[in-house]
């Protein structure tokens, strides 16, 4: 019976570029396979995947090991926190790993907690109709796979939201580090909130003061105009342009001609 590859765990690898596979086939056809590559019970690959496609491209009977898990949450679990310490990866690399990782740890911790209760209730016999706190394990998981992918349980999250609302674009910039998580989760946001109503104008009485201001104003336009406003210290006319000195009234006759 030979290894094969399990489709189930195609998301969970990290990317490798040609180049960096052709230099993996390199190391492998003239130095040998230095590392065994982990399979379970059936011969499915779980770590060790670019090993055993160089292996197979090249026509040599891979090295591998066989692990042993007790229920298929831990065999997934293995499969992830293995491409963590694979290669060098940036953090919205790790967040691709970490998203699915979340829910693995969130199932694990339930199982945990619904075997402890069940030892208290078989104990004391009691039994208890109380809900199981969905929102701890949740809280909790994230707490532990952000630790574990070496971010923030803040960048996490932000990640997560990116891998659901972002275009595949802006995901390659991510992966390549051509951009930012922090600015593709800001742009994200923008673009959830909802449009700002329009404002309505308000229609307010004219006022005697308001009438007063009004007759006010048109004097000062009329003096500007008329060039009757002017320095009281050097007798310049006011508001002329400070290169050709022509006065607003001169201005706005040479606009009419």
């Amino acid at each position: 019976m030979s290894l094969r590859l399990n489709p189930e765990y195609d998301h969970l690898l990290p990317r490798m570029s040609e180049e960096e596979f052709a230099e993996l086939k390199r190391s492998i056809e003239t130095e040998g396979q230095h590392y065994p590559i982990i399979v379970n019970e059936d011969l499915e690959v779980l770590d060790g995947h670019h090993r055993f496609r160089a292996c197979t491209e090249l026509g040599i009977e891979p090295d591998f090991e066989v692990k042993q898990f007790e229920d298929k949450l831990l065999e997934k679990k293995f499969v992830i926190e293995a491409n963590f310490r694979r290669r060098h990866l940036n953090n919205f690399q790790l967040i691709e790993l970490a998203v699915p990782l979340i829910e693995i740890e969130k199932a694990l911790a339930k199982q945990h907690f619904q075997g402890s209760k069940n030892d208290l209730d078989q104990s004391q016999e009691l039994t208890s109709d109380e809900p199981l706190p969905e929102s701890e394990f949740k809280v909790k998981a994230t707490e532990v796979v952000a630790k574990k992918a070496g971010v923030s349980t803040r960048t996490l999250e932000r990640g997560k939201k990116i891998i659901e609302r972002a275009s595949e674009e802006d995901k390659q910039k991510l992966r390549e580090g051509k951009t930012s998580i922090a600015r593709v989760y800001q742009e994200i946001v923008n673009e959830e909130k909802p449009p700002k109503p329009a404002e309505e104008i308000e229609i307010k009485e004219e006022t005697e003061h308001d009438m007063y201001n009004k007759a006010a104003l048109l004097v000062l336009l009329d003096q500007l105009l008329n060039g009757e406003l002017y320095c009281p210290q050097c007798g310049n006319t006011m508001l002329e342009c400070n290169k050709c000195h022509k006065t607003l009234q001169q201005l706005l006759r040479s606009a009419k001609k």
